[in-house]
């Protein structure tokens, strides 16, 4: 078999569509109906299917195509080498296993294990890749003539095609060893300490089951309505909870938390906490043994402080489907049985009033006809003059936390160490007036202690690689936190309260935890060899604001993107740019996968890319040459793509892009540019 298997898909049977049942059927003809009503009847106002019942789809598994490629492609790449090999699955070249109950299955693990030894490749990115199989219909026997097994495989690979090019990197040095279990909590109690939160072990009753979760909150906090399964008991839910995942969410399950300002404490680096990991598991697992829904122990004042958790009252929880209904959900609150003391580090209550541009218990919200306007538009076609109209963002007051603070902690650390600076502004605080907006509006700049920037300078690092820690991981800090600037509505609003108030809106406690660190994320060079390796390219564009610098409502610095890409893919004009190279790399990595699917021919009848053993050229680590193509072309972007023919180069003009030079390497083509010596 020559040619790439193709099958009719199973689901649309070619058709390119599906006829399906409207959601709309579940709920029957009402217009308020229970989340798990099951009334197998149509909504006679359905905004779907007109109250048909029935819908025409597009077929989501073979996008429209009425095809599937009946092929999967697995490939290990070295990254500190660029070397690459691959394993096409294909119907007829399958060994599939036995497993228990009968069934068949051809397990991957052992093949890119083979592929890992091939390149040298000692440890593995995203391990849980390992634990994939391909599962044969039960249908597939090995005494079957060769036609029918081929075709039951090819059903069971154009299954697969959700994800049909299944890339692992690697690296040439072993894998550390895991963290002692132990060792990891005492290090996220620690943490907890310094940073001033709490950190809290739960557990709960899930489908039969035990559900183990360890993350951040602040002290007072209500109890999340549900959790994130981390373990089935507390040393896998602690093996699987890095600092980030303790910390994603902590906006959202601190917005009734009561806001304090921080007590000083001691800037001396942060020692892990000696803990007994069984005996806190034994602990907590006794009382969620005693018949309640959960249990939790916080970490709080430099001890575990241990509670059951019990059924609160009923909320009803309200969203609107696409077929016009609603659709009402009750949920059951969890509260704790009994509330630890206060913590030691709390100082004084944070005053706050309510936010006026949002209506508690309902899904109302200032009208746009209102913004930058003290006036509503009574001809306003959403709030038809209320002034309030109802949307599905959060408040962007507020962020639905209903509270404007008067003043916020800023906690910056790299982990080890950490400072807390009280952003508390006192009447008639200076503020200089540095520009205004294109509506008028004035444009304030506030004095150094409300500038984050300078807080980069104490833990060594740039302002760019000041990034949230608390609600949005990896993204970076703003340029008007950074700077301390801020648009107010006139010049009798306090720019400096107005600054405030903003920062902290939606902040849980009234904190802003910035982690200060540079990413942890490869050189260029090894990037570039990863994309040579896969016989793909990487675009490296860059944007040099300089000449912005005298302008505090423009862009500042230098911005950069990377990304892995078809070498005939299209160059953009307009990329969308991190704030610093390290970022922009971190972010190439983080979403390979979505690159690496879009590298696979749309077309199934076109092979998914199957990278050999070819070594990819050696390349000298760019960003020197690309820095000074930025400050060269300063307000331009300037994209190199690095392809195993050798290096483009673009300029990006308004809606287009302008080849510049093109040659065997990066440093040739800037040559042939010929250009001036920069002025610094």
């Amino acid at each position: 078999m020559n040619g790439v298997p193709v099958i009719p898909c199973p689901e649309c049977v070619g058709l390119a569509f599906q006829v399906q049942r409207c959601q709309c059927t579940s709920g029957g003809d009402r217009l308020l109906v229970e989340w798990d009503a099951l009334a197998d009847q149509p909504y006679t106002d359905c905004q779907l299917c007109r109250g048909d019942g029935s819908v025409a789809v597009p077929c989501r598994l073979c996008a429209s195509r009425g095809r599937r490629r009946a092929e999967l492609v697995l490939t290990v790449v070295n990254l500190d080498t660029g070397r690459a090999t691959s394993r096409q699955l294909r119907p007829g070249r399958l060994a599939p296993d036995p497993e228990q109950g009968g069934g068949w299955q051809v397990p991957l693990a052992p093949i890119l294990r083979e592929l890992a030894d091939v390149v040298g490749a000692r440890s593995l990115r995203d391990h849980w890749r390992l634990d994939d199989a391909v599962w044969l219909p039960r249908r597939w026997q090995p005494d079957l003539p060769a036609a029918q097994r081929n075709a039951i495989e090819a059903e069971a690979l154009a299954g697969q095609d959700y994800d049909p090019w299944r890339v692992l990197l690697g690296r040439s040095a072993e894998d550390p060893l895991p963290p002692d279990p132990n060792h990891h909590l005492g290090q996220l109690c620690a943490l907890a300490g310094l940073l001033h939160l709490d950190l809290v072990v739960e557990v709960r009753h899930c489908y039969g089951r035990t559900s183990w979760d360890v993350r951040y909150e602040m002290p007072g906090g209500e109890v999340p309505a549900q959790t994130q399964l981390r373990g089935e008991d507390l040393p896998a839910a602690v093996a699987a909870t890095t600092v980030a995942e303790a910390m994603y969410g902590l906006d959202a399950r601190g917005l009734s938390a009561p806001a304090y300002t921080v007590r000083s404490a001691s800037d001396d680096p942060t020692v892990p906490v000696a803990i007994d990991l069984d005996l806190v598991e034994r602990r907590v697992f006794a009382d969620l043994a005693a018949g309640a829904p959960g249990a939790q122990a916080i970490w709080r004042n430099g001890r575990w402080w241990h509670t059951r958790l019990r059924p609160g009252d009923d909320a009803e929880v309200l969203h609107e489907r696409a077929t016009g209904q609603v659709v009402r959900r009750r949920v059951t609150t969890l509260l704790r049985a009994w509330e630890p003391p206060d913590p030691t580090w709390w100082g004084e209550p944070v005053d706050w009033r309510e936010c006026p541009d949002c209506r508690p218990d309902s899904r109302l919200r200032r009208c746009h006809c209102r913004l930058g306007s003290p006036t509503v538009d009574p001809d306003c076609p959403r709030c038809g003059g209320a002034g309030m109209a109802p949307s599905a963002l959060s408040c962007h007051t507020c962020r639905d936390s209903r509270r404007i603070y008067s003043a916020l902690t800023v906690t910056v650390t790299d982990l080890t160490r950490a400072t807390h600076t009280l952003w508390h502004p006192a009447a008639g605080e200076p503020a200089t007036l540095v520009g205004t907006q294109p509506g008028g509006k004035p444009v304030y700049q506030l004095r150094d202690h409300y500038r984050a920037a300078r807080l980069a300078a104490i833990f060594g690092v740039r302002p760019q690689d000041l990034t949230h820690l608390d609600d949005m991981p990896g993204h970076g800090l703003g340029q008007d936190l950074c700077d301390g600037t801020v648009t107010v509505d006139g010049p009798e609003v306090d720019p400096v309260g107005c600054y405030v108030s903003s920062a902290a809106r939606g902040r849980p406690g009234a904190r802003l935890i910035v982690l200060a660190q540079v990413p942890d994320a490869p050189s260029l060079a090894d990037l570039i060899r990863l994309a040579l390796g896969l016989d793909l390219a990487l675009a490296v564009s860059v944007c040099d604001y300089r000449l912005n610098a005298a302008d505090p409502l423009l862009v500042h610095g230098d911005r950069w993107r990377v990304q892995v890409v078809r070498p005939d893919a299209p160059i953009e004009s307009d990329p969308v740019l991190s704030r610093s190279l390290e970022a922009a790399i971190a972010d190439c990595l983080e979403y390979l996968d979505n690159a690496l699917l879009a590298a696979v021919p749309q077309d199934p009848e076109q092979p998914v890319p199957a990278p050999g053993l070819a070594v990819p050229p050696v390349v000298a680590d760019p960003p020197a040459l690309l820095s000074r193509l930025g400050s060269h072309y300063a307000g331009q972007f300037v994209t190199a793509r690095f392809t195993r023919d050798g290096c483009q180069l673009y300029l990006g003009e308004r809606d287009c892009t302008l080849p510049l030079a093109r040659a065997a390497t990066l440093a040739d083509a800037v040559a042939a540019l010929r250009l001036m010596r920069d002025s610094h």
